[in-house]
């Protein structure tokens, strides 16, 4: 990288660091990396923040982030929730009539539908033989004879598809009924998210982005999969997992080492080292 004032002016100074979890930060055990609290803490002692941007809800996050609620912000559901150090800066609420249509769709596909409440997620009874998967992502969740008899305030309506078949699913049957009238997207191979239409991450990245005072030259972030798409194109230094989705290279603009390799830290460990000035050479290209 350059060198001293006159090179440091032609390089962007990184101030907001967003990242997706599953198949990104987490490791292959879906386990935070080791050393990952300390780096984000030196990361803020440089004018560095960090941001946790995720499918699971902000209760999930705050639970897997127990030492850093004060240090980071959470992008939760997709972009429909944003909380800054422990304060609400954004909430998408979905009509509860949406969500009854989504429900009824989803029962006579033969799906499992997920309703993503503020403070629960909502699954019928009849699906709680999936307790210990839905578990994973919801550390909250509420069983209910019926989602369509619900009106309770949500951001999200996401699918779960046990067959691993999320993308044929959505080709199929979600994207044809719901794609332009919301923000639908493939959220892995298991999952279909809906949120209200303009919400995602990259829209969420933007707005935490105007909050905190920082352009997009200002702004990097990290995923590996359809619902992460709109946030890496939306940062200037967006990059796709090694791991991740292939057909997502020619829309990034740069590639990072695969999860398992812990991607995410090394990059950030050379954004600290830098002080967080960098310029595009840095980085590997992804296409």
């Amino acid at each position: 990288p350059c060198k001293g004032k006159e090179g440091a002016a032609r390089m962007d100074h990184i101030g907001l660091i967003a990242s997706d979890m599953d198949y990104t930060l987490l490791d292959e055990n879906g386990q935070l990396p080791g050393g990952f609290a300390e780096l984000v803490r030196a990361l803020e002692e440089e004018g560095i923040y960090f941001a946790a941007a995720s499918g699971r809800p902000l209760y999930t996050l705050e639970a897997m982030f127990p030492d850093l609620r004060q240090h980071i912000a959470l992008i939760g559901d997709n972009g429909g929730a944003i909380r800054w150090r422990g304060r609400d800066i954004y909430q998408s609420r979905m009509p509860a009539a949406d969500y009854r249509e989504m429900a009824a769709a989803t029962r006579e596909a033969g799906d499992v539908g997920v309703l993503c409440g503020m403070e629960s997620a909502y699954v019928e009874r009849q699906y709680e033989r999936y307790a210990r998967v839905l578990g994973q992502f919801y550390t909250r969740v509420t069983y209910v004879d019926d989602l369509t008899a619900l009106d309770v305030p949500a951001d999200k309506y996401t699918i779960y598809l046990p067959r691993g078949d999320s993308q044929a699913a959505y080709d199929k049957r979600y994207g044809k009924l719901y794609a332009g009238r919301f923000s639908v997207a493939v959220a892995g191979p298991n999952w279909v998210d809906i949120m209200n239409r303009g919400v995602d991450k990259g829209a969420a990245l933007r707005a935490l982005g105007r909050s905190l005072g920082l352009e997009r030259a200002s702004l990097m972030a990290f995923g590996d999969t359809y619902n992460d798409a709109e946030m890496l194109c939306c940062a200037k230094y967006g990059f796709l997992m090694a791991n991740g989705s292939r057909d997502l290279r020619a829309r990034v603009a740069f590639l990072a080492p695969p999860h398992w390799d812990q991607g995410v830290m090394r990059i950030m460990r050379q954004v600290l080292a830098q002080s967080g000035w960098v310029e595009p050479s840095d980085f590997t290209p992804a296409h």
